[in-house]
């Protein structure tokens, strides 16, 4: 039952923009002690099947530029490919820093681009 709450507030905060997926992994790896490898498959998972979910209402809402669509699409395919080959040379622990900085650096970003938002709003 605690995994199922988790995986709620997850998606909540996922599909608020909040970077869930990372705290998944933080979840998984942590607490559940599962591998970090295995973990990472699973946040992917859980982002395909969470973006596959949102797309009809994004479609509905007509907020998905076509043309901007396929070039993700385009570049996503090799995109995978090419990280898998990446994790096949990088050792777990490399694999688990690399994720971690990617995390502090995705956070930090976050973190000003808030803080730049609300500094911008106070003046205007």
């Amino acid at each position: 039952m605690t995994d199922f709450l988790i995986g709620a507030a997850v998606a909540s905060l996922a599909g608020m923009g909040i970077g869930g997926g990372g705290l998944l992994v933080i979840w998984l790896v942590l607490v559940r002690r599962i591998p970090s490898a295995a973990a990472q498959g699973i946040n992917l998972l859980f982002f395909a099947v969470s973006a596959l979910c949102a797309l009809p209402v994004h479609h509905k809402r007509r907020s998905l530029p076509r043309r901007q669509i396929g070039v993700l699409c385009a570049a996503a395919v090799p995109g995978v490919f090419l990280g898998c080959m990446l994790a096949d040379m990088l050792s777990q622990e490399t694999a688990q820093q690399c994720f971690g900085y990617f995390l502090l650096i995705t956070g930090l970003w976050q973190g000003f681009r808030v803080l730049h938002r609300a500094q911008h709003n106070r003046h205007a």
